[in-house]
């Protein structure tokens, strides 16, 4: 029988001690407490650190670091939360721990497309399924809860999984399932302020969803200020990662694919970008071109298609 992975839900859990602010005197320090830090930087220079994403050509550029939030934006439908998921894989591959927080679909739909991405194929077997679950077991939680949060709880939460399950990453899919309003600007600042906080507090790196306003062109590559909402919540993080399916290539591709003439010229097209439209504490801003397999719901890293080994 295929054990399950333990949830975290409002009602196994008492999170009333976490709701409470920590106390403010550990956050003053003396100047001369980083004396350390600054000489080991002047030492032995500033080296790229953080976990890294599936894909070995992203290493050098994007990396996700404790005390820091990275916001993933995209329209819906260009695979946010499925690129999000193939990403938690390769954190969990890397002993980083990670809490899911999925408002928008329940544990199972989670981890059965995480499964399909793990297993590189989309008929895994039971048995698979079973060693995947034992692969997870200790590396990733997933916090249920259906529909609709308060910005109180979700906090709770965060300090909870930091405290007692020392996670190191959690996923908040999606901002609006937690401030309700697109127009409830100051609720949406103090929240994300909130996310910066506790990231810093507690050596987190927080992944917050959101999605981007209706762009006139729909093939339109959104950035940073296409996010929906405050400008605050962009001002706020650390990152700013843009998914965007190619759905002209998309559409040309069943054309061509009807009519049996898949050009080569046409499968180089990427089916999908990973734009980095900010990087504060990196140098590298630009876009990143992934291609789609669709048996096993991968993004993969050139045009000759072929899954990766996530969990290895």
């Amino acid at each position: 029988m295929i054990r399950s992975l333990p949830l975290i839900t409002p009602d196994t859990f008492d999170f009333q001690a976490y709701m409470r602010d920590s106390d403010p005197q550990a956050k003053v320090l003396p100047a001369d407490a980083y004396r350390d830090d600054l000489v080991e930087v002047l030492t032995n220079g500033n080296p790229i650190n953080g976990a890294t994403l599936p894909w070995s050509k992203t290493h050098d550029h994007i990396r996700f670091r404790e005390g820091e939030v990275t916001l993933w934006q995209g329209a819906n439908g260009h695979g946010k939360s499925q690129l999000i998921g193939m990403t938690c894989l390769g954190f969990a591959e890397q002993a980083e721990r990670v809490c899911i927080a999925s408002f928008e679909m329940t544990p199972k739909a989670t981890l059965l497309r995480m499964l399909r991405q793990a297993a590189q194929t989309g008929s895994p077997s039971a048995d698979f399924a079973d060693r995947f679950i034992d692969r997870l077991t200790g590396s990733l939680w997933l916090y249920n809860q259906m529909g609709e949060a308060t910005t109180e709880m979700m906090v709770a939460v965060i300090r909870y999984c930091a405290d007692r399950l020392k996670i190191k990453h959690i996923v908040i899919d999606s901002l609006m399932r937690v401030v309700k309003g697109e127009d409830d600007y100051n609720r949406q600042k103090d929240f994300v302020g909130q996310l910066c906080s506790l990231a810093r507090d507690h050596g987190l790196h927080i992944h917050l969803v959101h999605h981007i306003r209706k762009l006139a062109d729909e093939n339109a590559i959104p950035g940073k200020f296409d996010s929906k909402g405050s400008g605050a919540i962009t001002d706020q993080v650390d990152q700013v990662l843009t998914v965007w399916r190619n759905k002209r290539k998309q559409q040309d591709l069943e054309t061509a694919m009807r009519k049996g003439n898949v050009s080569d010229e046409l499968r180089k097209v990427p089916d999908a970008l990973l734009v980095c439209d900010k990087n504060r504490h990196g140098e590298w801003e630009g876009k990143i071109a992934l291609w789609y397999h669709a048996p096993s719901l991968q993004y993969t890293p050139d045009s000759r298609c072929i899954p990766l080994d996530l969990l290895r």
